[in-house]
């Protein structure tokens, strides 16, 4: 029988679950064809109600004068990777793997919730929502179908900075899915009441993920902090009020811009001879027309010059403390230093805020924190959950006090080298399944900005050091770059 402590602990693992899995959005690897995951949407046909979550970094820059169709790259010796780019803009790249007879096909447009509108907010989730609603030759539903038919699967993600659609099925049926995918990308059919039943999807999904969930909508409010300024202080989650201001026509405008063969980057991976994929991509990408170059969004890092707070009340069972450090972009040569320096900080249960702010001290009940990456920039997070009776100002001062651990000292070599493991652990799964590997070789090249840093794979832990870690923190983790949210039980103070 649980304790009252025991309830809440699992109150708290949930809740910190699901804010940070949806909110924060990780550019989480999809699972192979039998499980979609629950951070991606699929059509109705495929997992019943349409469920949007993030996860979460990304895009290349288009060149000002973009190439015409260019031969395949000479790979390095031993390279499994090839790439070209067809006269209409559109990037191909061709992972051969022939462990097993499956491949995956993942196009990835450079297009997210950064590109909205801000007062219409949501409208890159229910374009990718609407691209399974028909095209001029493939009716509702059926591009799922067809590849389910064949033996396969289709999903699909919406993020901050990419929309990404993919589908694994056996080899044999490449071409399928090859041929769907030109066939939405040029002629898509946006009918007015498909538009409006699909509007009241995503509006009760954003009631039910986001309204009705508090601690969600803390962290919704920790990032209009941090991120102000800036369009990733919203998430494709979008809003009630955004869905009901956008039309057909807005989302005809914004397919249009940005689902052209020049804004995206076609992976195919697994078992596929690099010149069938090229020849079948020409054959049914070749004549999609290039539009024009989208206008490109600049976003530099936040440069806070002082601690932010804000303190929000809301009804909820537990207060918590959220913060956030902002951090370089997914490309950044920190990268890997900032998620070891994560992985000291939460990962498990001997990690350094469970051990000290859980264990030891007993003033939270959950803790942790994770650098989350974004094209343009990144965020470290950090938060605790912790009962009512505690103090706020304890519990502020003991995550900080973590922090400030990890700026004044070097790391040890065993708990440095744990967690290199386990971050090396964790890409090692991801890769799987040859979905995995196309997520990875899609997220290398759009969001880190070149697909060959796919090929350094787990070995970019391996040289982290502990003095780069230490450096990192003093860097970015410092408390004059800190936003901070108290998130307060009904009736305990003010809201701001």
């Amino acid at each position: 029988m649980f304790t009252r402590l025991g309830v809440i602990v699992l109150i708290a693992a949930a809740l910190v679950a699901g804010a940070v899995l949806y909110l924060s959005m990780p550019p989480s690897t999809p699972a192979g064809p039998s499980s979609p995951p629950a951070t991606e949407d699929a059509p109705p046909s495929q997992q019943g109600d349409r469920s949007e979550q993030p996860e979460g970094q990304e895009a290349a820059d288009e060149a000002a004068e973009e190439p015409a169709e260019e031969p395949a790259e000479e790979p390095a010796s031993e390279s499994p990777l090839a790439e070209r780019t067809l006269e209409n803009g559109l990037k191909v790249i061709v992972y051969e793997d022939h462990t097993a007879p499956v491949v995956s096909v993942n196009v990835w447009y450079k297009v997210g919730s950064r590109n909205e509108p801000p007062d219409k907010k949501g409208m890159a989730q229910m374009l990718e929502h609407m691209m399974f609603k028909g095209s001029q030759n493939v009716g509702p539903e059926e591009h799922a179908k067809r590849i389910n038919q064949a033996g396969g699967s289709a999903n699909a993600f919406t993020r901050e900075d990419v929309t990404v659609y993919y589908e694994t099925l056996p080899t044999e049926e490449l071409e399928l899915a090859l041929r769907l995918e030109a066939e939405r990308m040029q002629n898509l059919i946006l009918e007015p009441e498909q538009f409006r039943s699909e509007r009241e999807v995503l509006q009760e999904e954003y009631h039910v993920r986001m309204q009705n969930n508090p601690t969600s909508r803390a962290i919704q409010r920790f990032r209009q902090v941090a991120f102000e300024g800036t369009p990733y202080a919203w998430t494709p989650a979008g809003t009630p009020e955004g869905f009901d201001n956008i039309s057909v026509a807005d989302l005809k405008r914004f397919y249009r811009t940005y689902y052209v063969p020049n804004n995206a980057v076609l992976v195919v991976a697994g078992d596929v001879q690099p010149e069938r994929a090229f020849a079948l991509t020409r054959e049914h990408f070749g004549d999609v027309p290039r539009g024009e170059r989208p206008e490109e969004i600049d976003v530099g890092m936040p440069t806070p010059e002082e601690m932010r707070t804000a303190r929000i009340q809301m009804p909820v069972q537990l207060p918590a403390v959220i913060g956030g450090y902002p951090l370089p972009s997914a490309g950044s040569e920190d990268a890997a230093a900032l998620q070891v320096a994560g992985t000291i900080l939460s990962a498990g249960k001997s990690s350094r805020l469970q051990q000290s702010i859980v264990r030891d001290q007993g003033l939270a009940v959950a803790a942790g924190g994770v650098p989350q990456f974004y094209k343009d920039l990144g965020m470290m997070l950090t938060f605790a959950f912790f009962m009512p009776e505690e103090n706020p100002s304890d519990v502020q001062s003991a995550l900080l006090a973590e922090i400030a651990k990890l700026r004044g000292e070097p790391v040890g070599e065993r708990e440095l080298q744990k967690a290199k493991n386990q971050l090396t652990s964790q890409y090692v799964f991801n890769l799987d399944s040859v979905s995995g590997v196309a997520n990875a070789i899609g997220e290398a090249e759009v969001i880190r900005g070149d697909a060959r840093q796919f090929l350094q794979g787990e070995s970019r832990y391996a040289d982290v050091t502990a003095q780069d870690v230490q450096r990192v923190a003093q860097e970015y983790l410092s408390e004059d770059r800190l936003t901070l949210v108290q998130l307060v039980p009904q009736g305990g103070g003010q809201s701001q």
